[in-house]
Order: structure tokens, then sequence, then C-alpha cells
């Protein structure tokens, strides 16, 4: 790949004294020793996160497996990939599936991260379609994650309406050995359940069995895919700092300290989940402790006199093709002053963006001092989503504002309160969507956030709840606190039961009830942290809610 920089002059000298510092405290031989004083004096979660360190070499022998198991999956007839994850066990291979897609005659893959009852029957509607013989991949590092338990006794208990005793060949199980999943998919007879490493943590499992065994099952050939994050990986162990993964971590991490930790991502449309998985590495790993880098995807162009003097901007390019609609704000970011890295993209190197933004992330973290490997502000949502299913008390009325009088407060009036009458210039707005996931959406949603960026000249971030729990839910609790937080709340009726399972009783009673309990107890989890949080319901056409909300917006 080639890595260009612009408009570092005025950040040379601290960038250089940055990269001198890495060699100075001996980074690289550190690294590979597991010294978690790198980035902190007590050893929690670090020494035994750092596997992916050398986890592209480790998963050389288990490539075989990989396509022997492969082969026999697909020569069983099965046609369709339904992947049940959260997080870092399927944003990977959904990055993966997206930018290389299935081989010719491989099963198509489909990930589902949403609890919302509408996208759990999205995937139920595709797996029932005539001439479907679907896998359903249950993916979860800990074993104990309730969305992805969830999707799996829905789907368990259909599946065994149809195959009763042999509803298990239906199912395979990727999580860490002697897990909670392990056991259950050991009873409900799953036709294979592949492990994880333990050293590896989520957000950092592209490059282990949680990216490469889907990966398999969908076609792609391993050792070729591979062998761009085996060279990276053996520069890094041949102690070079000219290595891109460390140079990148240093521009991250000198510029943050200085202030400049709005990092803008100006992707092509097709390699948008490369930014989901990105934003989740970055976010997830850095947003704690009253700091973060806030990765921002900027799907449609925003003008320049938009941008704040906190920004840092990373263009992605494919090579040998031309993106007419990005070409002429990418001259102008080159000529703005701004500083910019241009990455180029060839989809056959895709693991070596994943090692590289690994490596860079946890070097950004040494330089700012937080454990890239933890993330200790993520438990508060689970906990009052547990005590709110507990007590029943769930309803989207509770969303709805009132005056002492009782009355209903106007939408306009509750906009215009949230965005204008501000106590503090907020650093961000974050756009929370409790939404059904889809296209329309996405488009709504990304020209609300530009809306919101040329308006109040503030960066605007979105994503779909409760994926983003998973994701940059720990940076917006874990950071300074000078975020605006806009929750969007689907308030319709459509509901699908959770069955319980034998040895997994569900966490609640329908997805509604879930999905709904999530987004409460994240705005109050905010709330408590100190955060301006503002939620909204929106009923039926949600694309075009989004368009009359941002409208609304556009004339306060």
């Amino acid at each position: 790949m080639r890595i260009e920089t612009y408009n570092l002059e005025h950040w040379q000298k601290k960038l250089e004294e940055g990269s001198c510092s890495l060699q100075k405290n001996n980074f690289i031989d550190r690294l590979w020793k597991k010294d978690h004083t790198l980035w902190k004096e007590e050893d929690r979660e670090i020494s035994c996160r750092l596997g992916w360190l050398d986890s592209p070499r480790r998963m050389e022998p288990m490539v075989e497996f990989y396509r022997q198991k492969a082969e026999e999956i697909r020569s069983s007839g099965t046609n369709f990939l339904a992947l049940l994850g959260m997080g870092g066990s399927s944003l990977a291979p959904e990055a993966i599936s997206r930018l290389l897609r299935s081989r010719p005659g491989w099963p198509q893959l489909m990930m589902l991260d949403s609890t919302s009852p509408l996208a759990v029957n999205s995937l139920a509607s595709q797996v029932t379609r005539p001439g479907i013989k679907p896998l359903f991949l249950v993916s979860s590092k800990s074993g104990t994650t309730a969305e992805t338990l969830s999707f799996l006794n829905y789907f368990y208990a259909r599946e065994k309406e149809r195959a009763g005793s042999e509803t298990g060949k239906s199912f395979s199980a990727i999580t860490d050995p002697g897990t909670p999943l392990e056991r259950l998919a050991s009873e409900l007879g799953f036709g294979l359940t592949i492990h994880g490493f333990p050293d590896v943590g989520g957000r950092f499992s592209a490059l282990s069995p949680f990216g490469l065994f889907p990966a398999a099952l969908i076609g792609f050939d391993l050792r070729t895919f591979l062998k761009p994050a085996i060279e990276s990986y053996e520069l890094l162990l041949s102690g070079r700092y000219d290595h891109p993964g460390l140079k990148l971590g240093t521009f991250l991490g000198v510029l943050a300290e200085n202030g400049l930790n709005k990092l803008t991502f100006i992707l092509p449309a097709g390699l948008f989940s490369l930014g989901r998985w990105l934003e989740q590495l970055i976010a997830e790993s850095i947003g704690k402790e009253g700091k973060g880098i806030l990765p921002v995807l900027e799907n449609f162009p925003v003008s320049l006199e938009s941008y704040t003097q906190d920004r840092v901007f990373v263009v992605y390019e494919v090579e040998g093709t031309t993106d007419i609609f990005w070409k002429g704000k990418i001259e102008e970011l080159k000529k703005s002053g701004f500083p910019l890295i241009r990455i180029s993209f060839v989809p056959e190197q895709l693991s070596a963006h994943f090692y590289l933004w690994e490596l860079a992330t946890a070097v950004a973290g040494h330089f700012l001092q937080v454990n890239p490997f933890d993330q200790p502000d993520v438990e508060l949502t689970k906990k009052k989503t547990r005590e709110l299913l507990a007590s029943g008390k769930i309803k989207t009325a509770d969303l709805t504002e009132k005056t002492s009088e009782g009355e209903e407060v106007g939408l306009e009036a509750r906009l215009r309160d949230f965005f204008v009458k501000k106590e503090k210039t907020p650093a961000y707005l974050a756009i929370l969507c409790f939404l059904p996931p889809g296209e329309s959406l996405d488009v709504a949603l990304s020209n609300l956030a530009r809306l919101v960026s040329e308006k109040y000249h503030l960066p605007c971030v979105w994503n779909y709840g409760p994926a983003y729990l998973h994701s940059t839910g720990q940076l917006y609790k874990g950071d300074s606190g000078e975020g605006l937080f806009l929750g969007l709340v689907d308030s319709g009726s459509f509901d699908l039961p959770i069955p319980d399972l034998p040895g997994c009783p569900a966490p609640a009673r329908s997805f509604r009830q879930l999905f709904l309990a999530q987004a409460r107890a994240d705005f109050a989890a905010l709330k408590e942290k100190g955060r301006r949080v503002l939620a909204l319901e929106i009923g039926e056409n949600l694309a075009e809610k989004i368009f009359v909300l941002s409208e609304i917006i556009r004339n306060l």
C-alpha cells in the first residue's frame, strides 16, 4: 500500500520527537515482550491481550482445516451464511465479505447485529427464501453476549420447527475455549465449534478465527488473503521503526495529544464497511479516561468552512480508480492546511490494512497513555439494561418530554432547546439510531449528519443501536464529556418473541422489549455520565421522517 502525508509542516517537529521517543523507549522490543508498562503501570487486560501481534502467523496452521470444513459445508448444500454477532466478532467478516465478495458458487454472507425486530425479521425472511439452505454462525468471544444469544434462541427455535432433531447441524459457533456458548453449542448439537484466541480481544480479532473462518466459508483462499498481513508482521518483527503502523500510530497519537482528535475518514462508498470496522477499533480502544479519538465517517462531502481546527483527515482511494464524487474534495483538503493522510487500497491487501490499523491504534494508545485493550465504561449500559428488563417498565412514551403542567413539549421546541440553548460549545454530535438498519435510512442519516456539520460547524457521527454500544459507545461515556447526543427510536409496534432454550434463558420476552431497554438504558447511562441527551421517537416511513427532521433543524 502507498501512504502519503500532506500539511504536516506545523507538526513536523512534534512528530519527529514522537518517532524518536518510540526508539528511545525501545518500543518494538518491549511490545514483543508484551510489556504492559508501554501503556499502564498496572497490568489489567494488557499483556493477556497482545496476541493479535502474531495472530497472522498463528493462523497459518489452521488454514487447511478451515478450507476442508468450508468445502464440507458447501458440499452439503449450504448456500447462505447468517452471521449472528456484535462488534468485533462481526464487523471484520462483514468488511471482508463486502470488500472482496463471496466467490462464485460459495455461500453469501449476511450479518445481523441489531435487536430491532424488523432487522431480525428481515434476516428470517432471507433464510426462508425458496432454495436457501442457511448455516447460522453464532459468533461471540465471551460466549455471553446478550444480543447474540437472543439471535441464537430465536433462529434455533425457528429451525427446530422445520428440522427437528437435526437442527444443530444448521449452526456453528466461534467462541473462546470454555465459554457458555461452547457449552451450549455442545448441548444443542452444533455441527462445529471454532475456538478463538483467548489472548486477542474482540476488536483486534480481524486476523483471528473470528474474522478468518467466516472468510473461508464464503470461499476465500486464506493463505493468499493472509500474506500481506504476514509481511507486515515480519517487518515489525525485524524491528523496523519505519513500519507504516508505527508511523501512523505516531501521527494519530501525537496530533491527538495536541488537541487534533477528530479523525475524519473520506471513504469511497464501497469501503464503508471498512470504515465501520475502523470506527469500532479506534473509538473503543482510545476513548476512555477523559481522552479519545473520535472517528468521523464522512459519507457526504462537507464544506471546508464547516471544519473546526481539531480535524485530522484520512483519505482512502482504491488503486486504479478515480472517485469523481470525492475528487474535488480531496484536492481541496490537500491545499487546506489540515493534516491529511492518503492511503491507497487494493482489496487483495485488506489483511495488511487490518494489521496496520491494529498496530497504529496500540501506538496511539501509548502516546495518550490509555489502555487500548479494555472497555471500562461499557458495563454501565449493560447493567441498566438488565435493571430495566427486570422492572418490566419499558415504554417508548418514557422518551417524551413534558412541561410542569403535564403537556407534551413540541418537537421543534425540544430541538431548539437542544441545539441552540447550549451551556458550552460541544465538541461533536452523535446520532444514536435505535432504528432498523437499511439503505434508505443510511442516506437519510448521512444527509442529517452533513446538515448538522454545515449548520453548527460540528463533527457529526451516526450509527445504529445497539451496534454502537459495542463500538463508539465506550468513547461516548469515556471521553472528556463534550459530546451532544441525539437519540432516535423506532416507535413502531412490530415485535418478535425471544424463546427460551435449555441452558439459555431469553434476556427479554421479545426483541422489541430488548431493543427499547437498550435504548433507554444507554440514554440513561450517558446522562449519568453528565452528557446531554435528547431522545425522540419516530414512527412509520422512517427515512422520510428523518428528512423532515433535517428540515426542522435546518430552519431552527
